[in-house]
């Protein structure tokens, strides 16, 4: 049911995302800056929250769409947390707006970027605010419950685990922004007993294995989850493990990687959901197991042998495990010369580039 609501959903969805903001209503902008984050939140009273600038290389993005809304005042700008993905981009993006409060975590300026940052808030004479869990953000008071569910108040030394995630309440629909939460952060917001069921999931650390475990996905519930990945990723994300895990949760996986700019607009008892390149990510096979060498469904195929390094070996296992292959894994994981089938084509394509 929740799968052909989805599909029902998508129909509805545009090529493009208007630039008109849709008064009395929450919208929430997942916005395609690699693997990074930028999320514009914009309420129902007109007011708007910018949560992390992407990099300063791709901060031009997070302006172009402030421009195309027409913001030109942020009643907050949160940092989730010190990374250049995160807040690399807000000393190029904060200029051209006037901020109510700057909101971040009580981590230190550990990082370049914060240093850089706090100077520019203190310069600037802009507000600011650490914030713990259990903290709110007065964005839209009469409309809209914005609640801090991390960090706690002693967070530890990891900076990815102290991020800011926010949770948005507007009527029937609700989003959780997980920052770059892991499952040690995960672990202290099922400890605290607050409410994590949400429609939707910005999933922690761009669907890095590391982050979204079984019993986070099981408490939040997610309708449809979002990862911000990059085209040419760095490391495996959004792990496959992660995907899987959301999928068969009922959850409707989409990556900006592959979907571009994800945008939401919730009404109090509906939404609309728009994308500017495509649909949600393939279904994985349910409950297909893995070859032993990849115990862990973390999508590392190339190294099918296990060894952790390209070689004749994968070739090899490749060629017997064929069949079986063939027969337990979506098509898209081996097709390595692209035809659209798993057959011994792919094996001495893997022979000749290896």
């Amino acid at each position: 049911m929740r799968r052909l609501l989805l599909a029902l959903l998508l129909a509805l969805c545009s090529i493009g995302l208007s630039a008109a903001y849709d008064p009395d209503t929450l919208t929430v902008t997942i916005l395609d800056v690699g693997q990074a984050d930028a999320i514009l939140v914009q309420a129902p009273n007109g007011a708007s929250m910018l949560v992390d600038a992407a990099e300063p290389w791709n901060a031009s993005v997070v302006s172009a769409c402030l421009t195309e809304e027409g913001i030109d005042r942020l009643a907050f700008a949160v940092g989730t947390h010190n990374h250049e993905d995160h807040i690399g981009g807000m000393v190029h993006v904060l200029p051209q707006v006037t901020v109510g409060q700057y909101v971040n975590s009580s981590m230190p300026p550990e990082t370049q970027w914060a240093r850089e940052l706090n100077a520019y808030i203190v310069d600037r004479g802009i507000p600011f605010r650490s914030v713990t869990a259990g903290d709110t953000i007065a964005l839209d008071p009469a409309n809209v419950t914005v609640t801090v569910l991390n960090p706690p108040p002693d967070p530890g030394t990891d900076a990815n685990e102290a991020s800011v995630v926010l949770r948005l309440a507007f009527g029937m629909q609700s989003f959780l922004l997980a920052g770059d939460t892991g499952t040690t952060a995960e672990g202290w917001m099922l400890a605290s007993n607050r409410t994590l069921a949400s429609q939707f999931l910005k999933a922690g650390h761009h669907g890095a294995s590391s982050s979204t475990g079984a019993p986070f996905v099981s408490a939040v519930t997610p309708l449809i989850a979002v990862t911000t990945s990059g085209r040419v990723p760095s490391r495996d994300v959004p792990s496959q493990s992660v995907v899987k895990r959301l999928q068969d949760s009922g959850a409707g996986v989409y990556s900006t990687a592959a979907s571009g700019t994800v945008r939401i607009t919730a009404r109090r008892t509906g939404f609309e959901m728009e994308t500017i390149l495509g649909p949600e990510l393939p279904i994985t096979v349910p409950g297909a197991a893995l070859p032993p060498t990849d115990p862990n469904f973390d999508g590392a195929f190339e190294d099918v042998n296990g060894n952790r390094r390209r070689d004749f070996a994968d070739v090899v296992s490749l060629f017997n495990n064929l069949d079986w292959i063939a027969a337990s894994e979506p098509v898209v994981r081996f097709d390595y010369n692209h035809n659209q089938r798993m057959d011994f084509a792919d094996v001495v394509l893997l022979f000749n580039t290896t």
